[in-house]
């Protein structure tokens, strides 16, 4: 084979087009309302933080504790944090298949937010 046979040849092959992989509408749309709705479960999880720290305010001593400055401020603060990073990563992923995950784990994020606020106090 000649060199113009071998580059013709290399011309005429078509790249393989990749299947798509965006999710339905109704999956988008579910995925947009579940991150939305990390913001009203982040102010649950603050509003849940504060009561906490309003029910030690009574408290003398060791008869109260709570969790230790450090971890109060990961969890009171972390809560809103992840509700943003959901709605800013959603811009990102709600149209993708496994977009779904992101406002899941959120979701699961801030529930164990709020279940270690309600045992530490």
């Amino acid at each position: 084979m000649t060199h113009q046979d071998l580059q013709s040849n290399v011309a005429t092959v078509e790249p393989a087009s990749l299947p798509e992989r965006r999710a339905g509408r109704a999956s988008t749309l579910v995925n947009w309302v579940l991150a939305v709705l990390t913001v009203p479960a982040a102010i649950v999880v603050m509003f849940s933080a504060i009561g906490g720290v309003m029910s030690t305010a009574g408290c003398t001593g060791q008869s109260c504790t709570g969790p230790s400055s450090s971890w109060f401020g990961v969890l009171f603060y972390g809560a809103p944090v992840v509700a943003v990073l959901t709605i800013i990563l959603s811009f990102f992923t709600a149209r993708r298949r496994w977009g779904l995950a992101v406002p899941l784990c959120a979701l699961a994020l801030l529930a164990v937010d709020g279940i270690a606020l309600a045992v530490s106090f």
